[in-house]
């Protein structure tokens, strides 16, 4: 396995769009998130501030990926309890093979778990929705937009699986 794999060009404006349903700062606060955040049977955030949020709304992250930063500015790491911490180092624009194996360690073992990365996190959400078992909900960040929620269907696990493909990752279940 490579030790890093870059996001090729072409496809930076593909993932500059959502993923999955945007839910703005309003919708947030409304029942229809409220809903599915409570009702998910397992919760992964990728970024702090979503994972401030969801904890604000009562639920603790099975899975919280943050990298102690909020569009690109150093802050406090969220005040959101954890049983476990998997520290992993990834560069911005990158997944580094010890990201994809402190994923892997993530979803296996006690839950609520953190994973901290020393770098950047962003691109962590596509490997946490091809890892994360298919009634998950993964939780992420769209700076100036709001919330990204995407079930971990077989649709989308299969699109982040050909997206991470082309960047050379294959083999993620």
């Amino acid at each position: 396995m490579r030790r890093l794999y870059r996001l090729p060009e072409r496809l930076r404006s593909k993932l500059a769009a959502p993923l999955g349903t945007v839910y703005s700062a309003e919708e947030v606060k409304g029942p229809e998130f409220e809903g599915l955040v409570r009702n998910a049977p397992m919760v992964v955030t990728v970024g702090d501030r979503v994972t401030d949020t969801l904890g604000d709304l009562g639920r603790t992250p099975d899975m919280q990926v943050i990298d102690g930063m909020e569009r690109r500015v150093a802050r406090e790491a969220p005040k959101v309890p954890y049983a476990r911490l998997v520290k992993v180092k990834n560069p911005a624009g990158t997944l580094t093979a010890g990201a994809i194996t402190g994923m892997k360690k993530a979803f296996v073992g006690k839950k609520p778990v953190r994973v901290s990365v020393e770098g950047e996190e962003d691109l962590m959400a596509m490997l946490a929705i091809a890892m994360a078992p298919v009634s998950a909900v993964v939780f992420y960040g769209q700076p100036g937009v709001g919330v990204v929620a995407v079930r971990a269907n077989a649709i989308a696990k299969s699109r982040n699986r050909a997206i991470l493909a082309k960047m050379g990752i294959t083999g993620i279940h």
